[in-house]
């Protein structure tokens, strides 16, 4: 047997040193020899790649009770060249549900080679053979279908090296757990890159802070816990105790008499201090001390009731601009002392008998009694926003932050307190509308047409619950043969009172609520399946279909799943979907989208660029994107024949999209002349009313048949 000697000789030959993973065992040499022959056959040698097995360990050490692995591993993951932010959004992500796991069997399945090499993934087969990993590592349960699949898909020997490396980890978070008096510290390679990876994204040593915050929270809850127990368990052998000397003393009258009154008036005593407190509780906000919802509404109750006699008084709704980047970038912590400073400031820029609240959120509120007129109220709003002006300084963080003001007169006539909060956020809507830290007034004219919006918003959501919304398909036509080489679909809506709406009725108001999104997937997996259906029914055919995406389609995290999964639903070969968005989309998520949409390139989805030249036209992103075809603006193919300024554009976005080796769609051909034009141009293909209005199924199905 070697010698403790020997083998810590060799893991310093590895390692570069000997790692504090490893102290606890050096007083065993079996144990040792143990512990270093498993990490050398599951960790060192495992065929498995660097990054697979660092962004693995990295992931699930978020469930390990102490923070050595996740740090560590971190700094390994920007070693291999992985950027900080990335890192970040690994380490943030949730874990993979069921449905996930499914997208990602089916990534796996259409894998080009019959077994997966392991040690030289693509991006999308590693993403999905992470977070496969990663749910049969959290579902032991769930995940035995998952295991089946993989060992079917990796072959026997690839699975064992992966189950193996899986089972390390389990092994090294309880190894650690066990000695929680080792002073594990991150190797010296790691040191040297910890600064470097926390400079280049500041949030991640939020998210380590908050980590190991989490961690000391948890043991000292436990340990509070504990004491609470034992304490506990005190009181009662005390109790216990009292009651078996009262028992043995229920005789005597006179003295204990007395001691059991003084006890009974400290406990009504302290009774009335608790109640007490659930008033104070009850009555005001936790974060900020301010009078909350419930203490802003008595007030208002009573200041209604005194302005029978004649005073004047308003209501002010406040809400924060852009608090959610706040929270979002620097943290809710940061977020909750944005709020609390907020709340001082404002307090500060208020008369004295004033009353400021805070509804929930970043939602205040103020009521203003004894005004004299409409003056006093934007005197004191127009102060505010000057206070706001400057910027709070929190923990570090310059934070600049502005909101918008709605203001509700007791002169509008209508004394019901609800309606005058109501009213007073209606107006807050109008200036946030208008352009953020703003105030406006409320006016009758404007609950009208929040009524109008609610409604509309009502039908949209009740509209997809009854799938009242129809798709109808406009002809993409080749310019040289002028014959149909694919469909748009284009989503109308059949409301019950209203007809037939086009997108532009209710796109915005299905944007602005984020109804969007499940209305985006339904028109996807229709067209989808409808395409399926005509590759069926006219097999000699080479048609694609095209789909818009939306901004919030986009950012969503599964939305590379939700992809496969209605490809794989709708059986369409992916060649045939064309997914089209605005430049004002890309560049919304520029980060986020340069992934993804190489992504649904790999599988062969085509990226197409929908009303080329109204938005930013960068043309950085012509290159940082696979773009595959532009469509023109039907406003500069309108314009073509009246003025030669939109003809030299179109002329200019075909001759750079050819050198590009991109293709071109000219949008809204309408005359003869304009279609002689874009063909003059060389313009591949074109779509507009020339060749057909968008179609009903039954109609578009005849365009094809002809």
């Amino acid at each position: 047997m070697r010698t403790s000697a020997e083998i810590k000789a060799e893991i310093a030959k590895k390692f570069g040193f000997v790692p504090s993973f490893f102290e606890p065992a050096e007083q065993n040499i079996q144990a040792l020899e143990n512990l270093w022959q498993q990490t050398l056959c599951a960790y060192v040698n495992n065929p498995l790649s660097p990054m697979l097995k660092e962004k693995l360990f990295a992931y699930l050490s978020r469930y390990c009770a102490l923070p050595y692995c996740i740090i560590c591993h971190s700094c390994h993951l920007r070693t291999l060249g992985v950027e900080a932010q990335q890192i970040l959004n690994l380490l943030e992500s949730p874990p993979p549900t069921a449905t996930d796991i499914d997208a990602y069997l089916y990534i796996l399945a259409c894998s080009s080679s019959q077994l997966i090499n392991l040690s030289d993934l693509s991006e999308a087969l590693e993403k999905s053979l992470l977070y496969c990993s990663i749910f049969i590592f959290l579902e032991p349960e769930q995940g035995k279908d998952c295991r089946s699949h993989l060992r079917r898909l990796l072959g026997l020997v690839n699975y064992q090296h992966l189950i193996t490396f899986i089972s390390y980890i389990k092994m090294c978070h309880l190894w650690i757990e066990a000695h929680p008096e080792v002073s594990y510290k991150t190797d010296k390679r790691v040191i040297k890159q910890l600064s470097k990876l926390l400079e280049s994204e500041p949030s991640l040593a939020d998210f380590f802070d908050n980590y190991i915050e989490k961690i000391k929270h948890q043991q000292q809850l436990q340990t509070e816990h504990l004491a609470q127990i034992a304490q506990r368990q005190q009181n009662q052998e005390v109790l216990r105790k009292a009651y078996e000397q009262l028992e043995i003393r229920v005789e005597e009258r006179t003295a204990e008499l007395l001691k059991s009154n003084m006890l009974l008036k400290q406990e009504i005593k302290e009774r009335h201090l608790a109640q007490a407190q659930l008033v104070n509780i009850a009555f005001h906000d936790a974060l900020t001390g301010l009078p909350n919802r419930m203490q802003f509404m008595e007030r208002l109750k009573q200041t209604v009731e005194r302005a029978k006699s004649g005073n004047l008084f308003a209501v002010l709704f406040l809400d924060l601009d852009r608090f959610k980047v706040v929270n979002d970038s620097l943290g809710h912590t940061i977020g909750d002392q944005l709020l609390v400073a907020l709340a001082h400031r404002l307090q500060t820029g208020l008369r004295s008998g004033d009353i400021l609240a805070r509804l929930g959120g970043d939602e205040f509120a103020i009521l203003l009694e004894e005004i004299q007129g409409i003056k006093d109220v934007i005197d004191i709003a127009e102060r505010l926003q000057q206070q706001l002006a400057i910027p709070f300084h929190l923990s570090g963080h310059e934070v600049f932050s502005t909101v918008s003001i709605g203001i509700a007169l007791s002169t509008t006539g209508d004394d019901q307190i609800e309606n005058l909060l109501r009213n007073a956020d209606i107006a807050m809507y109008r200036a946030k509308a208008l352009g953020r830290a703003g105030y406006k007034i409320f006016d009758t004219a404007m609950y009208i047409e929040s009524t109008k919006l609610l409604q509309l918003e009502t039908d949209l959501r009740r509209a997809v619950e009854r799938q009242e919304f129809r798709i109808y398909y406009q002809p993409i036509v080749s310019l040289q043969t002028e014959k149909i080489i694919g469909f748009e679909s284009l989503i109308r809506w059949q409301h019950p009172k209203q007809g037939l709406m086009l997108p532009t009725d209710f796109i915005s108001m299905a944007e602005e609520t984020g109804l969007i999104v499940p209305i985006g997937y339904w028109v996807l997996r229709e067209a989808c399946n409808q395409m399926h259906q005509w590759q069926q029914q006219f097999p000699q055919t080479q048609l694609t279909i095209s789909v818009n995406l939306s901004s919030k389609q986009l950012s969503q995290s599964n939305f590379t799943e939700q992809i496969y999964l209605i490809l794989q639903e709708t059986k369409l070969d992916p060649s045939r979907l064309k997914l089209e968005m605005t430049e004002s989309v890309l560049i919304e998520n520029t980060q986020s989208a340069t992934a993804i949409l190489w992504q649904l390139k790999e599988i062969g989805i085509e990226l197409h660029i929908d009303d080329f030249g109204t938005g930013y036209s960068s043309l950085s992103y012509l290159h940082r994107f696979p773009i595959s075809t532009l469509k023109i603006d039907r406003s500069f193919i309108k314009n073509m024949d009246t003025n030669s300024s939109y003809a030299e554009i179109v002329r200019t976005i075909i001759t750079l999209a050819h050198n590009l080796s991109i293709d071109v769609i000219a949008e809204g051909i309408e005359t003869v002349l304009q279609l002689e034009q874009v063909k003059k141009l060389q313009c591949k293909y074109g779509q507009g009313y020339f060749f057909s209005q968008p179609a009903t199924v039954s109609v578009a199905s005849a365009l094809i048949q002809q």
